[in-house]
C-alpha cells in the first residue's frame, strides 16, 4: 500500500471525530488523496537526498505524497519539517510519520522528520525580515489554511510589506514558503485563485512574481470538483507549481480536470508565460482553460489603454441598503430622487421604476443624503454580482441624462458599478462604443479568465485593456444604428473594427 492511501484512511477516521465547524474556524481543509498524489508527482527534484517543508501539515498526506513520488524516482533520504499547531490532529500526524519512517527504513531509505507545533509565520519571522538565513528547502508542498485574519494580527504585522487590506493566511503561507526555498526550489500548493486579481492581493502578487516563476497550473472546471465527503469548497481552486529563480521562463504548462482525479485531464496545453503573467503595476494572473482562452487574452491585451487613461473611470454605487433604510422610499414625492438597483436593468437600458419587494425605488433628497447622490448625466451601469449559473459576468446598461430629465441627481445602490467621464459628460458614441466592448464575448471571456469569482470589482475593470478612443467612437457610431444590442452584434462590430484572425474560435 502506498503511504497516501494509508494516510487517507486514517484521515477519514479522524474527520469522523471532529466537526466541520471546528475545522472551519481554523481554516483547516484536508487534501483528498488523488489531489495529494498529483501534487507529489509534480515535484521535479532529482538527487538522492531531499529537504522538504510541509506547512499546515494536517495528517501529513502531502508529505506522504512526496515520499511516494520521489522514492519511485530514486530518492533515498528525506528530511522533512512539518508545521502543525492544531493539537487535535498532532497525534495522528505523529503516528503517520512514524509509520512512514519505519517503512522506509525497512526498504533501505530514511525519513528524518521534525513536527513543529508552532505558528508557521511567527516561527519564521526572522527569516522573512532577513535577520536570519532562510532554511533552504528543495520542496515546499502545502495546502495552506484558508482563513481571513485581522490587519493587526501578528502574522500580518510580520509580513506587512505584502499586506493590503484584510489578509488571508493562505497567501501568507505561500509567501513564507517561497521565502524559505533554496534557489531553484519548488513550491507546490493547492490554493484559491482569488489572489490572481484585485487590490487586496496586489502587494503579494508583485512580491511573489518577482521571487518566483510559475511553471505549472492545474485548474478545476467546477467549484465542486474537489469537494470531499467532509468538506465543501466554495472558492474556485487551483494547484500551482512555481520555481524560485530569476531565470525567465518562456511558458507555463496548464492542465485541467473535471474532478479531484487530476490525472484525468480534460485539457493539457502550454501557454506563453507573458500571456498568463501581466508585468505591470497590477501584476494580474490569468488562468486560461484552453488555447482559445489564451488567444482571447493575447487579442484583448493588444489594446493599448485603460479606462482611466481614456478619461473614464468605474466606481461603485454609493448606497448600502441596510445602512440607509431610513432614507429610502417606495413612493415618489418632490423631495426624493431615483434610486437604481440591478433590478432596473432591462435589455441595454434602465427601466424605472420597477416593483420589487424590499427594493425602494427612491431616496429622500436631504442634506444627509447628498453623499449618496450623483449628478444626473450619461453613465454605463454594470452589475457588481452575477450568479455562477449566468452565462455573462459583465452585464451593463446605458443610462442617459435625458432618462431622468425631471431630476438633478440620482443614486445607485452598492450592487451596481458605474462608468463616468472624469471631465465633462460622456458623448453618446463613447457610451455605445464602451457598451459594445463590455457586452462582447471577448471582454466577458477575458474577465472570466482573470477573475474566478462572480464579483465585478472596479479595480479590475479600470485595469482592463481598451482600444484607443477613436476606435471606441467609431464602434459606437455603428452601434447607434441598431435597436437590439445583442452580444453577437457587439462581437460583429469588434470584428469589423479589428479583424481578429480567430474570430470563430474566440466566441464564447
Amino acid at each position: 500500500m502506498r503511504f497516501v492511501e494509508m494516510i487517507q484512511k486514517q484521515t477519514l477516521n479522524y474527520l469522523s471525530t471532529v466537526s466541520k465547524v471546528e475545522r472551519k474556524a481554523i481554516g483547516q481543509f484536508f487534501t483528498p488523496s488523488p489531489i495529494a498524489d498529483y501534487m507529489g508527482g509534480m515535484a521535479h527534484f532529482e538527487g538522492k537526498k531531499v529537504r522538504c517543508l510541509d506547512p499546515g501539515a494536517g495528517s501529513g498526506i502531502l508529505t506522504a505524497a512526496v515520499v511516494d513520488a520521489l522514492t519511485a524516482k530514486g530518492v533515498e533520504h528525506f528530511e522533512v519539517d512539518l508545521y502543525e499547531n492544531n493539537t487535535t490532529v498532532i497525534p495522528l500526524l505523529q503516528a503517520n510519520m512514524r509509520y512512514i519512517a519505519e517503512s522506509l527504513k525497512s526498504a533501505g531509505c530514511t525519513l528524518a522528520y521534525n513536527i513543529i507545533e508552532k505558528n508557521f509565520i511567527e516561527e519564521n519571522h526572522l527569516a522573512w525580515t532577513g535577520m536570519m538565513p532562510t532554511a533552504g528547502y528543495d520542496i515546499v508542498i502545502s495546502n495552506p489554511p484558508y482563513r481571513k485574519i485581522g490587519k493587526d494580527s501578528m502574522e500580518a504585522a510580520i509580513m506587512q510589506n505584502i499586506v493590503y487590506g484584510q489578509p488571508n493566511l493562505y497567501f501568507l503561507f505561500m509567501a513564507m514558503g517561497s521565502k524559505l526555498l533554496k534557489e531553484n526550489g519548488e513550491l507546490i500548493c493547492i490554493i484559491p485563485r482569488s489572489f490572481s486579481s484585485g487590490l487586496y492581493f496586489s502587494a503579494f502578487r508583485k512580491w511573489f512574481l518577482s521571487e518566483m516563476r510559475i511553471a505549472n497550473l492545474h485548474l478545476f472546471s467546477s467549484r465542486e470538483a474537489i469537494a470531499g465527503p467532509h468538506d465543501s469548497i466554495l472558492q474556485e481552486t487551483i494547484i500551482l507549481r512555481a520555481i524560485k529563480t530569476q531565470t525567465y521562463r518562456p511558458s507555463i504548462s496548464i492542465t485541467e480536470s473535471a474532478n479531484e482525479f487530476c490525472t484525468n485531464t480534460t485539457n493539457r496545453y502550454t501557454v506563453n508565460y507573458d500571456t498568463c503573467v501581466k508585468n505591470d503595476e497590477n501584476a494580474f494572473l490569468y488562468f486560461p482553460s484552453c488555447e482559445q482562452d489564451a488567444w482571447v487574452l493575447d487579442f484583448v491585451n493588444g489594446w493599448p489603454v485603460s479606462l482611466p487613461e481614456l478619461g473614464f473611470r468605474m466606481k461603485t454605487g454609493q448606497l448600502v441598503d441596510f445602512r440607509e433604510r431610513e432614507w429610502m422610499s417606495h413612493n415618489p414625492d418632490p423631495d426624493t430622487v431615483p434610486l437604481l438597483w440591478p433590478y432596473n436593468f432591462s435589455g441595454a437600458r434602465i427601466r424605472f421604476p420597477v416593483e420589487v419587494s424590499g427594493k425602494p425605488q427612491y431616496l429622500k433628497d436631504d442634506f444627509s443624503t447628498k453623499r449618496l447622490q450623483m449628478r444626473r448625466g450619461n453613465y454605463i451601469l454594470i452589475k457588481r454580482f452575477t450568479s455562477k449559473e449566468e452565462k455573462r459576468r459583465l452585464q451593463c446598461v446605458l443610462l442617459f441624462a435625458d432618462d431622468f430629465s425631471d431630476y438633478d441627481t440620482l443614486s445607485t445602490e452598492n450592487h451596481l458599478n458605474y462608468i463616468s467621464k472624469a471631465n465633462g459628460s460622456m458623448e453618446h458614441e463613447e457610451m455605445y462604443g464602451l457598451f459594445v466592448l463590455l457586452s462582447s464575448s471577448y471582454l466577458d471571456r477575458y474577465f472570466r479568465i482573470l477573475n474566478g469569482s462572480t464579483q465585478v470589482n472596479a479595480t479590475e475593470i479600470n485595469a482592463l485593456p481598451f482600444p484607443q478612443i477613436e476606435a471606441i467612437r467609431q464602434m459606437g457610431l455603428i452601434a447607434m444604428r441598431y435597436n437590439d444590442l445583442s452580444e453577437s452584434l457587439c462581437d460583429a462590430i469588434i470584428e469589423e473594427q479589428f479583424n481578429p484572425q480567430q474570430t470563430n474560435s474566440a466566441a464564447v
